[in-house]
């Protein structure tokens, strides 16, 4: 089955790509679209860390670098940030997978024990009933600690919060070590 998966991060797709790779199931290609992450500083740091792990994974990734600080600091309140990125990363990703031939999507939030899984599978069931694609559900979560690990031992970059402008300024991410095991 060819599957595309959206990326949002270097530690987080360690553990999805190897599980999805160890099942022997998948032709496995990345998509990393992340509008959400700002400032541009670290939205370069995450996305050339996917390129490492594209690299170090042989796993080929499609790269979209819409970038929009703009609509996230003049559109979106600090209420409905979290469901409208979900809505605009996995309605984006639904709608590639089925444009560009592939049988399935997935997306490696699902492996994030901050993220909320409940309402990522509901976006993402909805997104595949829209685009006509089929939606690849799995509780990733039980990889996270691994893959984290794995990520921090090849050197990829360990960002200290979500991504959005608003989780920037809510972190105490410049107090946070990058890793503690």
């Amino acid at each position: 089955m060819n599957i595309l998966v959206h990326i949002c991060c270097a530690p987080c797709a360690v553990g999805v790509l190897q599980n999805l790779s160890d099942s022997g199931s998948y032709s496995i290609t990345g998509y990393y679209y992340n509008p959400n992450i700002h400032p541009v500083e670290e939205f370069l740091k995450r996305k050339e860390s996917v390129e490492k792990l594209s690299a170090d994974n042989n796993v080929p990734v499609i790269y979209n670098d819409e970038f929009m600080l703009q609509y996230w600091k003049s559109s979106l309140s600090k209420e409905n940030r979290c469901d409208a990125c979900y809505l605009m990363r996995i309605d984006d990703i639904a709608k590639t997978a089925k444009q560009k031939g592939f049988d399935a999507f997935t997306t490696t939030l699902l492996i994030s024990p901050w993220q909320d899984h409940d309402k990522i599978k509901i976006i993402a069931e909805e997104a595949a009933s829209k685009y006509g694609i089929n939606f690849l559900y799995r509780d990733f979560r039980p990889f996270y600690r691994e893959g984290k690990n794995e990520a921090y031992k090849r050197g990829y970059y360990l960002q200290k919060y979500c991504g959005c402008i608003y989780s920037y300024f809510e972190s105490d991410h410049k107090k946070k070590p990058v890793y503690e095991f």
